[in-house]
């Protein structure tokens, strides 16, 4: 818990005094001070001593700032409000125990904002709208809060909002896991052929000398020759892994403005097996927030602009926006709005079905979760397909690139033989 220096007047004193205090935050120490009578001047957080600083280093417990709170965070919260609500516990009390619970200093911050807000009356859902929470709280759990609130069903609204960010966590866990191998692999693959580069040519050469080497480099196999022009130009060796470190900054840089995403998005959506596996799970979170978000009562315009903040897939995006404008202008429903020309190309014709089956049933929710679980098991079968195809392709392109070098050395001994055979008999 972080500490805090107070400049304060006691009335039994009126000399000033100074004095380090804990607390959450700067407004809770102050509030606490003056509910004891006391005349607060100063209020500042304090900074730990060198000593502190090496006693903190030499025990492992620093830790890296943290500036976000994870989906996954989310799910936890989210669960851990709808228990103790469940429970009846007030809301005050939750936040208050949350926030010495939550292990991310950033988002306790955010949790001592809310907790602010709440005692002087405000509701979670205005508390958590707060501009200084809105990196930490999406607009989807803001809005399904307030509904939840509204009609009393807040336990509910928590329990489909865990659900929601519980799924999205999985998503991006098992994205992240399949990616993780073969990224590993590529760092590998890339030290070993720096390795290469380096040491065969220094043998080489020192085996035989330098001008006999250069005597015998026509002759040679075209992957050692290669070897000795990246040796003799290191720059060949920092080009690749910068190269690729200069498309992934790029990426996620043009990924951040509007102009960009759509060609991105494009070209994403072509890569072979990834691309349509990201395509399903962007389709299987917008099939999870508009059914969370008609569960929790949300009208549908309201819901079409939290899934297109939500789904981070332009062509989706793009799409969500032209229907909720066609839903709001014209009056029509969200499955006639999606059998637009346009519309077609993005969502597929049973997810369009369905949802007409749905509106026209009143079934909405209980004919779109099927279809979901249904996406949902294609994006992990297409994801199982991806990490089964990783290992062969990693090996054929190992393959590809040692052996050559490898079959490049014999022949080069070889050749070396030859010349020193040829020159002990001159």
């Amino acid at each position: 818990m972080p500490s805090f220096t107070v400049v304060y007047r006691t009335p039994d004193s009126p000399a000033i005094s100074r004095g380090v205090f804990p607390g959450q935050s700067e407004t809770l120490v102050r509030q606490e001070l003056v509910r004891r009578g006391w005349s607060v001047l100063l209020v500042q957080e304090s900074k730990p001593t060198l000593r502190e600083r090496i006693k903190t280093f030499s025990n492992g417990a620093i830790k890296l700032p943290r500036f976000g709170v994870s989906t996954s965070e989310l799910a936890l919260l989210c669960e851990v409000f709808k228990a103790l609500y469940s429970s009846g516990v007030q809301m005050l009390q939750i936040v208050e125990m949350t926030i010495d619970e939550t292990p991310n200093p950033w988002l306790r911050k955010k949790l001592v904002l809310v907790l602010e807000h709440l005692r002087i009356g405000d509701s979670l859902a205005d508390a958590m709208s707060d501009l200084r929470c809105r990196r930490a709280f999406p607009a989807l759990m803001v809005e399904t809060i307030r509904t939840g609130e509204a009609n009393g069903r807040l336990d509910d609204a928590l329990d489909r909002l865990k659900r929601t960010f519980k799924r999205m966590a999985d998503t991006k866990r098992d994205t992240i896991s399949a990616l993780v191998y073969p990224a590993f692999t590529l760092l590998v693959f890339m030290g070993v052929c720096s390795i290469l580069a380096i040491k065969i040519p220094d043998a080489l050469n020192e085996f035989i000398g330098e001008v006999e080497m250069a005597k015998l480099m026509p002759r040679i196999p075209s992957s050692i020759r290669l070897l000795f022009t990246i040796r003799q130009h290191p720059i060949y060796l920092i080009f690749p892994p910068s190269f690729l470190a200069g498309l992934i900054v790029l990426w996620l840089v043009g990924m951040r403005f509007r102009s960009t995403r759509h060609a991105l998005t494009w070209v994403q959506r072509h890569i072979p097996i990834v691309g349509k596996l990201l395509e399903l799970f962007a389709l299987v979170r917008f099939l999870e927030i508009i059914t969370a978000n008609h569960e929790s009562g949300i009208a549908i315009g309201e819901s079409l602009l939290l899934v297109e903040r939500s789904v981070d897939e332009a062509f989706i995006e793009e799409s969500i926006a032209r229907i909720h404008k066609n839903v709001m202008t014209n009056g029509v429903s969200l499955g006639v709005a999606m059998d637009a020309p346009k519309e077609q190309r993005v969502f597929p014709g049973l997810v369009r079905q369905m949802v007409h089956a749905g509106e026209t049933s009143g079934r909405f929710t209980e004919m779109l979760r099927p279809i979901m679980d249904f996406y949902n098991e294609q994006a992990t079968a297409q994801l199982k397909r991806l990490m089964d195809s990783i290992t062969p392709t990693m090996l054929i392109l190992l393959g590809s690139v040692i052996g050559p070098i490898v079959v490049g050395i014999y022949k080069t001994i070889g050749l070396m033989n030859d010349a020193v055979g040829s020159g002990a008999g001159m």
